[in-house]
């Protein structure tokens, strides 16, 4: 596989003109080319596959090049496990579940980047860059080379939990063609950096299918990337870590964990949590339980004291001393509806945003605080 070769901004643009797939971000001294979303034909042209946090200077001279688009094994007709042969030569290394990031050179400093530039992320894993790494950066970067890394950290939580914050050599990449280096030349350079390169793992596979099976089964990480001595890049995650990464995804939204809650799923969700997880999510849930039970006991209460009003009377004198989601939930209880189940199919039809959220959290009083 050859790369696509890329020296300025100018050599990427035409390939990406009129699409609203991807961005260009010109920034504080550097411009950014990236895609927002894959359609079907998103990465259909080589160019378009470098398109992944591409850095160009304001003279348009490439200044930085991240990993390239690549694939899930099955994902796309060409990464089918039986156009994959195992037999050529390969490394399998660690998908470590964190953020990548690559150093890139602004107004004469070294900074790290994330796939959009200098990101609150990136920001915050530059606590990594020492004098010794940063001298390390700038003599590869002024060389054409982006040295790429992986950060994970306790305040960088995917879905692997990780006890501190860490930097992992990934790979590092000619700016111009593309080319990656040799294992032993990213070993190399993680050891002058002072910092891992990224593991690897002994390759006993027959085939695609037979290491697809054996990664899918792998728990507490994220899965695993293959990289083909002839440039094919392919990656493989745990149906473990998919399927836990699918459900913290929905309860980092209060308003997916509310939605739950009120439906009874929860249950059927924090199995596929981690501890810490769980235990919020449960809390949570219980939370929202007893405030919601408690405002029904108080709408049983003002109705009850209530009863000599005719319906018109109470709708009239009390509902508009009530506050705006408290109204319509007392009107329906004097009508004779159950508080508690006209509660929860108050909360239950404002769950399609944070501000309907918001709007009622009065009917629970529960706030979720998700666990970074």
């Amino acid at each position: 596989m050859t790369h696509f070769p890329i020296s300025h901004i100018d050599d990427v643009l035409p390939h990406i003109e009129g699409r609203n797939d991807f961005v260009v971000a010109h920034k504080d001294g550097y411009s950014v080319i990236d895609y927002v979303f894959a359609g079907d034909d998103t990465f259909a042209h080589p160019a378009r596959i470098e398109c992944r946090g591409l850095k160009f200077a304001p003279s348009g001279a490439i200044l930085a090049r991240p990993l390239h688009k690549f694939m899930n094994i099955g994902q796309t007709p060409e990464t089918q496990p039986d156009r994959i042969d195992f037999s050529r030569p390969h490394i399998i290394m660690d998908k470590l579940d964190g953020s990548m990031i690559h150093p890139a050179i602004v107004h004469g400093e070294v900074v790290f980047m994330t796939r959009m530039g200098r990101t609150d992320v990136a920001r915050k894993a530059e606590r990594h860059l020492t004098p010794r790494l940063v001298a390390s950066c700038r003599g590869l970067l002024e060389d054409g080379v982006t040295p790429i890394f992986e950060w994970t950290a306790p305040d960088n939580r995917i879905v692997v939990r990780y006890g501190k914050s860490s930097l992992t050599l990934l790979a590092m990449r000619d700016n111009r063609t593309g080319y990656y280096w040799t294992r032993d030349w990213v070993v190399k350079a993680a050891k002058d950096m002072g910092m891992p390169a990224v593991r690897i793992h002994p390759s006993t596979h027959t085939s695609a299918a037979d290491f697809l099976a054996c990664a899918r089964a792998i728990q507490g990480a994220e899965g695993f990337v293959v990289r083909f001595d002839d440039g094919l890049w392919v990656k493989a995650k745990g149906e473990d870590y998919v399927l836990k990464h699918r459900a913290k995804d929905g309860i980092s939204m209060e308003k997916n964990l509310l939605a739950l809650v009120i439906a009874g799923g929860i249950d059927d969700v924090l199995p596929l949590l981690d501890e810490a997880d769980a235990t919020a999510a449960r809390q949570y849930a219980q939370d929202v339980e007893v405030g919601l039970s408690a405002t029904a006991g108080a709408i049983k209460r003002l109705v009850a004291s209530n009863d000599n009003l005719s319906q018109k009377e109470f709708a009239l004198t009390v509902v508009p001393t009530l506050k705006p989601a408290m109204r319509s939930v007392a009107f329906m209880a004097r009508s004779g509806m159950d508080a508690r189940e006209v509660i929860r199919a108050r909360i239950a039809a404002n769950t399609s945003s944070q501000a309907a959220v918001d709007d009622c959290r009065i009917l629970h009083g529960a706030t979720w605080k998700h666990v970074a």
